[in-house]
């Protein structure tokens, strides 16, 4: 049997395949870290596509590849830019977030709201068939 590989994916590309697959959106370098610990114990290949906002961002790549993942990470702390976005990638029930502010209700849009990448994992049995 072959190595699982992670396939590291950003704008403008996309990879098309039936491989469990991550959109990371405005992660911090700990979130980063989170998730690599996490996906080294997921046994299978996954694509990873990764959306960093700066000047320029492609938001329409982003919301194309919004709707083909199996799971999205938000990191709300880190969106500035593209705040304006997060109610719309809040809406998808495969979303996951992650923000310190405790006022903030995005809880009214989705419930998936986690501390760690961890939590993720534990929650829906390490992505479904590890």
């Amino acid at each position: 049997m072959a190595q699982p590989t992670i396939n590291l994916i950003t704008s403008p590309d996309k990879l098309h395949s039936s491989e469990l697959s991550f959109l990371l959106i405005n992660p911090s370098n700990v979130l980063k870290d989170q998730f690599n610990d996490v996906i080294k114990k997921v046994k299978r290949t996954a694509n990873l596509y990764l959306f960093e906002e700066t000047e320029g961002s492609d938001i329409e790549w982003l919301l194309d590849v919004l709707s083909i993942v199996d799971y999205v990470i938000l990191d709300i702390d880190n969106t500035k830019e593209t705040e304006w976005l997060v109610g719309y990638v809040l809406s998808f029930d495969k979303t996951y977030y992650l923000t310190s502010h405790p006022i903030r209700v995005y809880n009214v849009l989705n419930k998936n709201r986690v501390f760690d990448v961890k939590q993720i994992a534990e929650g829906v049995n390490y992505f479904a068939k590890v």
